[in-house]
């Protein structure tokens, strides 16, 4: 027990410290305690490097912070965009952190690819590094923080060193990002190298989290004038679902009935036929109607299907529809392999452009539409 002038001192010292400075203390009084004699500000890494890989500028905004509180606990920090990083550098790093998103069905960010494509490689080993994820995503879309977990698992198959498990984070990130870069200052400061175990944190399911609603759309604007490129919707949806203003709301789209109608006859399977799809007991009309993707496939799922058809099929996206013009299927089994195939739909994610105190009963979005061509046919 300290005596009285030295408590008032010691409280004093930590009542004017920063959180940052805290942690550092606490590190170095850790070292000390455990016999480790070497100075705590000694065993501080000569740097570390924060990188971040992000579409919608999320992953930057939580690196920058991070590289801010690591510079405060006087840690020599290099932040940088994955975009930007040449990842020939990794074998030279001693500390590295990532930031990265999920995009797409699981897809890394367009600035994170060569990056993504790199480590995926064979032929090096980085057993040097030591390492941690911080995986942004959205669990509204089936393949949750995937691109992180697959960063997490091939840094450690090239023989890095993990010091922090994996944190998995919704769309509410702020605390667990804080606490996950929290727990590496703590670790840093103390000189800790132990790996530690390959868990992937699951998100803290808040009250103000996800719920589902029904809806019905009451109007659907085009709010661009005549002549324009670009057409942008105005939709007013009849809900009952509880928001705030900048809340976001999840879409969960339906496939084309007529879509369906030619996928069911090339297929020759029966709409009312009863399946089992991801532990759901549902039929085949109410699978590509309501639960399958069945436009725009991912180059994967066509690869799968071009073994099941024994076909040469290029490896581009494509719709199933024209798959099973092109490349038939022969039989009920392989039609029923190829449901099994199938991805879960995504929702599409919009920004709520309306006021519950306004438009009580209703939640407005705005909409661009996205015109593209695939295969010399017009999409949207």
């Amino acid at each position: 027990m300290l005596a009285a002038e030295k408590l008032q001192q010691f409280r004093d010292f930590i009542n004017t410290s920063s959180r940052e400075e805290q942690v550092w203390m606490n590190g170095y009084l850790s070292a000390i305690i455990t016999g480790e004699q070497t100075e705590a500000i000694q065993q501080a890494p000569k740097k570390i490097t924060i990188a971040y890989g992000t579409e919608t500028g999320n992953s930057k905004k939580i690196a920058t912070s991070f590289a801010v509180k690591a510079k405060k606990a006087g840690i020599r920090t290099k932040l940088v965009d994955l975009n930007q990083y040449p990842p020939a550098e990794l074998s030279t790093e001693d500390y590295f952190f990532t930031v990265i998103s999920t995009h797409g069905e699981g897809e890394p960010p367009e600035a994170a690819k060569n990056f993504y494509n790199h480590i995926h490689k064979n032929g090096f080993k980085i057993p040097q590094l030591k390492f941690g994820v911080l995986a942004l995503g959205d669990t509204a879309y089936p393949l949750f923080c995937k691109t992180g977990e697959d960063v997490d698992t091939q840094l450690q198959q090239l023989g890095a060193n993990r010091i922090i498990p994996l944190q998995k984070c919704d769309t509410d990130y702020e605390e667990q990002a804080e606490n996950w870069f929290t727990e590496i200052l703590q670790k840093i400061n103390s000189g800790s190298t132990v790996a530690a175990p390959a868990t992937v944190t699951v998100p803290v399911k808040k009250t103000t989290g996800k719920q589902i609603f029904t809806g019905s759309i009451l109007s659907n604007i085009n709010l661009t004038g005549r002549g324009s490129t670009k057409k942008t919707y105005h939709i007013e949806i009849a809900t009952e679902a509880e928001y705030l203003p900048g809340d976001s709301i999840a879409i969960v789209p339906s496939n084309d009935p007529l879509l369906v109608e030619e996928i069911i006859s090339l297929s020759r399977l029966q709409p009312d036929k009863t399946i089992t799809w991801r532990n759901e007991t549902v039929t085949v009309q109410e699978l590509l109607s309501q639960k399958a993707t069945i436009v725009y496939l991912l180059e994967k799922t066509v690869a799968q299907y071009a073994v099941l058809a024994e076909a040469a099929i290029p490896a581009q996206r494509a719709d199933l529809a024209s798959l099973l013009r092109h490349y038939p299927i022969k039989n009920e089994i392989q039609a029923e392999t190829l449901l099994q195939q199938l991805t879960p739909i995504a929702p599409r994610i919009y920004n709520i452009a309306s006021s519950p105190a306004a438009h009580e009963g209703a939640v407005h979005i705005t909409a661009l539409q996205d015109v593209f061509t695939v295969n010399g046919t017009k999409k949207h």
